[in-house]
């Protein structure tokens, strides 16, 4: 995967990175290592905003090719993302904040991809990570 400045990219467990997290290319250092947009946090719990290729599971041009089934899109679960056909679409559990609609082929009707309708990205990792956990006696 040939990296470069304005990607999208989903992180990695890994030695380095602690946190599956979908951040943005902002620009590369000489040694080859690259800055996002915002912070991961490291395998010590500090949070870092430089990394490397091999901290890198997905990247694209296209934020849809890093969200994953389980991620929260706009604050809602993703529940089926199909990446099998042209027109890929992601279905959450709310009907009311459908941001990519299922394409028909039946009555060949599609509402398209509209990705100006993504304005927050959390991976399933970073939930559960976050998530408080209540435990019955």
């Amino acid at each position: 995967m040939e990296l470069k400045e304005g990607l999208y990219v989903r992180t990695k467990y890994n030695d380095f990175c602690n946190m599956v997290a979908i951040r943005k290319i902002d620009e590369f250092d000489d040694d080859g290592s690259f800055w996002t947009d915002d912070y991961i946090i490291d395998t010590y719990g500090d949070e870092q905003n430089k990394l490397r290729e091999e901290d890198i599971e997905l990247a694209s041009e296209n934020i849809v090719d890093v969200i994953k089934p389980g991620d929260y899109v706009n604050g809602e679960r993703v529940i089926a993302l199909r990446k099998d056909i042209p027109e890929r679409y992601i279905h959450m559990n709310s009907k009311d904040n459908f941001i990519f609609v299922e394409y028909d082929l039946a009555n060949n009707w599609y509402y398209g991809i509209d990705t100006d309708k993504i304005k927050t990205v959390v991976t399933k990792e970073q939930f559960e990570n976050m998530a408080y956990k209540i435990e019955k006696e």
